[in-house]
């Protein structure tokens, strides 16, 4: 798939955004984030509790020039796209964010309403393996967070993992969130955790920690071999990129 398949889109257009506070911004622990996330409303921290996760991970590069992409963009959710981003925007001073969703009119809809600069929208599958290779080509990788919100289904989940782990920086972080899934039918999820030929992403995570755990043996997953540690709360795991091969 070529670069014109892609439809990778970065919006240019002069137009006026709310102004940022700065006292939330500036306070420590996560409790930042949740304030911030609780100001533009995204279900981040409304519907689960991902602020444990972030603030832990996060707060040291706060002030720092980050490369963030977010799988989905928030099309998908009731209250509609643009909470994830404003919520990036205003927790990270100098960020350069990036966004994957494959809903053509409402990341169009979206970005005539609120982008502003800095933000970069690719259009396309998340579990398309040619479509994330040209992602990786196109952006030149080296992302110091990576944000799976996106479809939930299995191989969605999986590949995603799989393909954009090289592009995470070393001390860097990827987020999955919404690991429910793994045991709901209509994301192809295993209801019974024991369906053998429901490959889920939680059974995939339960791979990489026994890949940790081998003694003196191979690994299942090329990843393992810089993957420093898993560390997972409810229906959320952070995976954090080791400095070489571990």
């Amino acid at each position: 798939m070529g670069m014109s398949a892609l439809a990778a889109f970065l919006i240019q257009m002069p137009m006026h955004v709310p102004a940022l506070g700065r006292e939330t911004s500036l306070q420590t622990g996560p409790k930042a984030f949740l304030d911030i996330a609780l100001k533009y409303g995204t279900d981040k921290v409304t519907k689960h509790q991902y602020h444990f996760m972030y603030g832990k991970y996060l707060q040291t590069l706060r002030s720092e020039r980050v490369k963030v992409l977010e799988i989905g963009l928030g099309c998908d959710v009731p209250y509609g796209p643009g909470a994830s981003y404003w919520t990036w925007k205003e927790y990270f001073e100098d960020v350069d964010l990036y966004f994957i969703d494959n809903d053509v009119e409402c990341t169009h809809r979206w970005a005539e309403l609120q982008w502003r600069p800095g933000t970069t929208v690719f259009l396309g599958d998340q579990g398309d393996p040619d479509f994330l290779e040209d992602f990786i080509e196109a952006t030149g990788g080296e992302f110091d967070v990576i944000v799976d919100d996106g479809g939930h289904f299995m191989h969605q989940q999986v590949i995603s993992l799989q393909h954009l782990w090289r592009t995470i920086k070393p001390g860097g972080v990827y987020f999955c969130e919404d690991l429910e899934t793994s045991y709901f039918p209509m994301f192809d999820g295993d209801a019974s955790s024991v369906d053998a030929s429901k490959y889920t992403m939680t059974k995939h995570i339960f791979e990489l920690i026994d890949d940790k755990m081998i003694f003196g043996g191979g690994t299942k997953h090329t990843m393992s071999q810089d993957l420093h540690s898993i560390e997972c709360m409810k229906e959320i795991c952070a995976f954090v990129k080791g400095p070489g091969v571990l």
